[in-house]
């Protein structure tokens, strides 16, 4: 059963213009509060603990905090040891992985840090590490992790063992391949995404051709499920997510949704027809959320949305968004939402209270039955 925010001492409820409600955590701990990205869960298997990202600018290193979302024993706490490089926190358990340096970290719930692996000085050789991972994911063994990351003016991908910290170089890139994602059942399957990147001689900025490509551990599966795609700035696919099932999901800005079946990547199917986008489904791919768009706040305020995509329904969750109060760039501002992971609710990060950030619940049950009418 989902706790009742209603009765939380650390949460507010604010009612959209929709009608939709949703639960903001008013308590601070930082400036800036965040929900994760929206590919990693923000909320812990059972349900129990919410964790996030802390910003105190200008410093633009974010940090982490966690809270207890049951009602009858609240806690919140930060951890500001716990400094974390792209987007890369990993719920496991009661605590996350993160990435800070050349190194994942594992953070316990009561502020514990253990050094989980190492890039080999001798892969290193000297150069600078730009990126380890932009969000860590772990194959369906629990074994091994995804590293994209970005040393000196090469990017690589690359397993490195939980346990043992063997690292392996599965490939390494001329230009910038970043988000990669474990299939959630199939141990050797990946997806990873070209992504726009600049010259660090000449600042020139390069934008990605064809989005998403499907690799394997070992090096012998490199195409892109998108080739009939191609991008440009704000044009074309983007954002991609794994479903329950292992199908792949993603963004094309202007027309919405789309499925692509890896086994089946020529046959693509529209699911949610309209421009968003960041996106994410629950469990059963019935039930859609969406950001539209914080590319476009400085012109109009951001939405988020809900749909059914049985009923073809939709409704807003919040309906107009301002825009942050502090640089969004600094901390990758955006709403990013997301289902937790029994899907009771949907999490992301609000400006609605005026301020840089706030994290925001809304019970999925609700916006369900507001989308069910057929007619």
């Amino acid at each position: 059963m989902a706790f009742e925010l209603s009765r939380h001492p650390f949460f507010e409820a604010n009612t959209d213009a929709s009608g939709v409600v949703s639960h903001i955590l008013t308590q601070r701990v930082a400036p800036v509060q965040q929900t994760f990205y929206y590919t990693n869960p923000s909320i812990t298997a059972d349900e129990r603990l919410l964790w996030f990202y802390c910003g105190h600018p200008p410093n633009p290193q974010r940090t982490l905090g966690v809270l207890s979302l049951d009602p009858a024993s609240p806690f919140i706490r930060h951890f500001p040891q716990a400094g974390f490089s792209a987007v890369s926190p990993m719920v496991d358990g009661d605590g996350v992985f993160l990435c800070s340096g050349a190194s994942v970290w594992r953070l316990g719930v009561e502020g514990d840090m253990q050094r989980i692996f190492s890039v080999p000085e001798d892969y290193l050789a000297g150069r600078p590490l730009f990126r380890l991972a932009t969000h860590l994911t772990l194959d369906a063994t629990g074994h091994w992790f995804l590293l994209d990351g970005e040393v000196g003016n090469c990017w690589f991908v690359a397993l490195a063992h939980r346990q043992t910290g063997e690292f392996r170089v599965v490939k390494e890139f001329a230009q910038n391949f970043n988000h990669a994602q474990f299939h959630p059942f199939d141990p050797e399957v990946f997806t990873i995404a070209m992504d726009h990147f600049r010259d660090k001689s000449t600042g020139r900025r390069f934008h990605y051709d064809n989005r998403i490509w499907l690799m394997d551990v070992h090096n012998r599966r490199f195409r892109t499920l998108t080739p009939d795609n191609y991008a440009s700035h704000l044009k074309g696919a983007c954002h991609e997510w794994w479903s329950a099932d292992g199908k792949v999901l993603y963004i094309d800005y202007e027309t919405g949704v789309w499925m692509v079946d890896p086994a089946r990547p020529e046959a693509h199917e529209l699911i949610w027809p309209t421009p968003l986008c960041h996106a994410h489904c629950d469990r059963t791919r019935r039930y859609f959320c969406a950001d539209q768009s914080p590319y476009y706040w400085k012109d109009r305020p951001c939405e988020v949305k809900f749909f059914d995509s049985a009923t073809r329904h939709s409704i807003n969750i919040a309906s107009a968004l301002p825009m942050p109060s502090a640089d969004r760039g600094l901390y990758h501002i955006d709403p990013h939402p997301q289902f937790s992971p029994r899907d009771t609710w949907v999490v992301y990060t609000t400006t609605v209270r005026g301020g840089v950030a706030d994290v925001a619940l809304c019970e999925s049950a609700g916006l369900a039955a507001r989308t069910a009418a057929t007619d």
